[in-house]
């Protein structure tokens, strides 16, 4: 059997993400007509939730999904005192994902409609996902995983994005033990 060269399987799953993305957005189109506006109810992890900032890439409907992705990966009290929505980790993607290549910037916004409106029918839950609690997140995330395929490996690539964005943050550094980088010691 022939093997597919790595560059054709990258270059099939941007596109495979792009088609993903054009074929869920159609019922999410029906999802953001009636936009689900940023919640003011008090949130027993986070306080009351915050306001959608200004966005460099995606739209409020898709930041609210990527808040709710990241907030699942990183919560505040997991593995450290803070959290994902404590350092506004979803703002900071959203302002580097227009640095990234096009196809794989496109493909990120097809993956978070796939997270919203397809993902929590994986785990038997009511779409959408930023509207489930963080237990049912949870579980719809795992769900992902077990899945294989597309959905585990849209998991994987907001997982990355998550831990990947969080970690590099200077806030977080303290809680790894990291005390920065050797040129700013000059600095301090």
């Amino acid at each position: 059997m022939h093997q597919i060269p790595e560059m054709t399987r990258r270059v099939f799953l941007n596109q495979t993400l792009q088609t993903l993305g054009v074929a869920a957005a159609m019922p999410f189109a029906a999802y953001a007509a009636s936009a689900v506006q940023p919640s003011t109810e008090t949130d027993d992890r986070s306080g009351p939730a915050a306001a959608i900032p200004p966005l460099w890439f995606l739209t409020p409907e898709q930041y609210v999904a990527l808040e709710a992705v990241t907030d699942t990966m990183i919560p505040r009290g997991g593995a450290f005192e803070i959290g994902a929505r404590d350092v506004v980790l979803a703002a900071r993607i959203d302002s580097h994902l227009p640095m990234l290549d096009p196809a794989v910037a496109q493909g990120f916004r097809g993956a978070l409609v796939f997270v919203e409106q397809q993902a929590p029918l994986l785990a038997g839950k009511s779409a959408p996902f930023s509207g489930l609690s963080e237990a049912d997140r949870t579980v719809v995330c795992s769900a992902m995983l077990q899945a294989g395929g597309l959905p585990a490996g849209i998991f994987l690539a907001m997982k990355s994005f998550s831990l990947t964005y969080f970690y590099t943050l200077d806030a977080t550094w303290k809680y790894t033990g990291y005390d920065g980088p050797m040129l700013l010691e000059e600095a301090r």
